[in-house]
């Protein structure tokens, strides 16, 4: 019994250091969020991401005749080369194509991307909309660790045996091998003692019939 519990015990131990799922939450599957850009502002104020997803903005204002172009100015300096910092350039309703769909200028966009992986800290990132008639409209993107949300972490509980089915015949090997040493010493004890004893009786029966007058003689 006890080496069935010391390889229940080293399985437990071999699973906890060489799954890193079991003592880690999973990391969630990475989103792109859709953020339309519009004549009256963006279609989300202040969308919640989680690090790893991404944002899309498609300027769908066709209505006022205006360019939109998002800036982000992470160190501050008043412009937008930076390493965090973001400029979409000027975004268009739409860009004008040739008779084959084909773009005529390659410069014209309707949309920007941008990933907020791991190297984006969590916080609130306040962004701007500069439009091409000098107004400003001021949004927010709140983004928050990816912790794995979407799976509980999960820690096994202290007992917990893996690849083992318990069923009612097994109730009673589980009840002993949750003895005491002290005590399986004292049944193994007890055990070999009284084998022992049933087979000096045995040993004298033989003996004895042996030795019994033959009644025949």
């Amino acid at each position: 019994m006890r080496s069935r519990t010391s390889l229940v015990v080293l399985s437990v131990l071999l699973i906890l250091f060489s799954s890193p799922s079991v003592m880690t939450a999973q990391a969630h599957t990475a989103s792109t969020f859709t953020v339309l850009v519009q004549e009256n502002g963006f279609s989300q104020q202040s969308p919640v991401i989680i690090q790893n997803d991404s944002i899309i903005w498609h300027n769908t204002d066709n209505s006022s005749n205006l360019s939109h172009r998002l800036v982000y100015d992470h160190d501050g300096d008043g412009f937008y080369n930076g390493t965090f910092d973001w400029d979409s350039g000027e975004l268009f309703a739409d860009c004008e194509t040739d008779e084959n769909n084909t773009q005529i200028d390659s410069n014209c966009s309707t949309s920007f991307f941008v990933e907020f992986d791991t190297n984006w800290t969590v916080g609130n990132y306040s962004y701007q909309d500069i439009r091409s008639d000098g107004s400003i409209v001021n949004a927010t993107i709140v983004l928050q660790a990816d912790v794995g949300e979407h799976e509980e972490p999960y820690a096994p509980p202290i007992g917990s045996t893996f690849g083992l089915v318990e069923d009612e015949n097994e109730a009673a090997g589980d009840e002993e091998s949750s003895l005491e040493p002290e005590q399986l010493l004292l049944y193994v004890a007890g055990f070999t003692g009284g084998t022992s004893l049933i087979l000096i009786a045995i040993l004298m029966m033989r003996t004895s019939s042996k030795n019994a007058p033959n009644e025949e003689e």
